[in-house]
């Protein structure tokens, strides 16, 4: 049956609504209170009223934009695979894990895994190295973890693969605090929950405890260097708990 918003309405039109077939969902006591002095009124036919109570502003802003999921649906987006054993990790993840720092703070980015597994790319290395040497943060402050690796027997080494669940144990055992995503890419392979999944460049929200930073892929800031000043100020302040 559908459903009306009704408010400071007359009894007639009330009436007219009540005998189209509606139910009214009143969002205030007030808005109750016009109902029942309606039905006050001689002739007027009783009315099943609803009250309900604003959602929660977080519920708010996860319910905006797309379309309401089913819960069975919600909750399995939601709920990345549990994590294996770093023992039972494909060999490489192991390798990588074993060669990574422990750091409160780490970065990744799609290319990460070429960029450890391959040939660096110069330009995405000389542009991070610049951003560190500028934020000036004490040794082992920052370390890099990759979403993806290299898919073993890929085209040239170039196909890479990313593993959501390997990736989150991998941050928990380095003991990271925070998480440098940059790239939509990156982003929406870490499985997170689908309200951050909308996150744009310089938003930061909590997942697991930790701080999420959103930034754009390091191709944008090398393609158009006057934009790493505007990066570098946004830096300072969002990881000035780790100066």
């Amino acid at each position: 049956m559908a459903a009306a918003v009704v408010s400071g309405h007359c009894a007639p039109t009330l009436l007219a609504l009540k005998q189209a077939g509606l139910e009214y969902l009143l969002l205030a006591e007030a808005q109750a209170q016009v109902l029942r002095e309606a039905a006050r009124q001689p002739g007027y036919p009783a009315v099943r009223t609803v009250v309900s109570q604003a959602p929660p502003a977080r519920d708010r802003q996860e319910n905006s934009g797309s379309p309401a999921k089913p819960p069975e649906a919600r909750l399995e987006a939601k709920t990345p695979k549990a994590a294996p054993n770093p023992a039972d990790w494909p060999l490489a993840w192991q390798e990588r894990l074993k060669k990574t720092r422990a750091a409160p703070l780490v970065w990744t980015y799609w290319e990460l895994g070429l960029d450890l597994c391959g040939t660096p790319d110069p330009k995405r290395r000389e542009f991070l190295q610049d951003i560190l040497k500028d934020l000036a943060h004490p040794p082992g402050t920052h370390s890099f973890w990759p979403v993806s690796l290299p898919a073993q027997g890929g085209d040239g080494g170039q196909q890479l693969e990313a593993n959501a669940p390997v990736f989150w144990e991998g941050v928990r055992l380095l003991r990271s605090r925070a998480v440098m995503i940059m790239g939509q890419q990156a982003l929406h392979a870490l499985a997170l929950p689908d309200c951050m999944l909308g996150m744009r460049p310089f938003q930061q929200d909590r997942y697991q405890g930790r701080l999420l930073v959103v930034l754009p892929a390091p191709e944008m800031f090398i393609q158009e260097s006057q934009r790493i000043q505007a990066l570098r100020e946004f830096l300072r302040q969002a990881l000035a708990p780790f100066a």
